[in-house]
């Protein structure tokens, strides 16, 4: 290869290398995460679907209760592994803290405290703008299932 060929050939294969190095830590290093948290009831004692979970159908039917009811919706933006509160219903409150973004997979530290109780204290990974259904205690006579969705921004 002529000298002349070499050092574009060898420029643009840097500048390839740089670019790809600089995408791959976008990947890894989002600005924030949209967390939404929705809590829901489920129980036994009614066939009562709320609408507001039809979209959710497919994911809570396999948990076998005869009831869902959406109980509340919170949404805030959390920075890149710091944490944010949400309040949760029973005066519960649940703790996320983002921790890794790759392969399009969010992990997520998720701490779930009442008081004197033991709490929940786990670590998951969600593909991006998906969601998991956590199992939670008991409330109202059901139980409280918490939806957990992230979106990097």
């Amino acid at each position: 290869m002529s000298k002349k060929l070499r050092n574009p050939v060898l420029f643009f294969s840097l500048a390839f290398l740089a670019i790809a190095g600089w995408l791959n830590a976008a990947d890894k290093n989002p600005q924030s995460v949209q967390v939404t948290i929705r809590s829901i009831l489920a129980g036994d004692k009614s066939d009562e679907f709320d609408p507001k979970l039809k979209g959710m159908e497919p994911q809570l039917k396999p948990l076998k209760h005869r009831s869902y009811r959406a109980l509340k919706d919170e949404t805030q933006t959390v920075p890149w592994q710091g944490s944010k509160a949400f309040e949760i219903p029973g005066g519960r409150l649940l703790t996320i803290s983002p921790q890794e973004f790759q392969d399009n997979r969010i992990g997520l530290k998720i701490r779930l405290t009442q008081g004197d109780k033991p709490p929940i204290d786990t670590t998951v990974k969600i593909a991006n703008k998906g969601n998991f259904i956590l199992g939670g205690p008991a409330h109202e006579g059901g139980s409280l299932l918490l939806s957990i969705s992230a979106a990097v921004q």
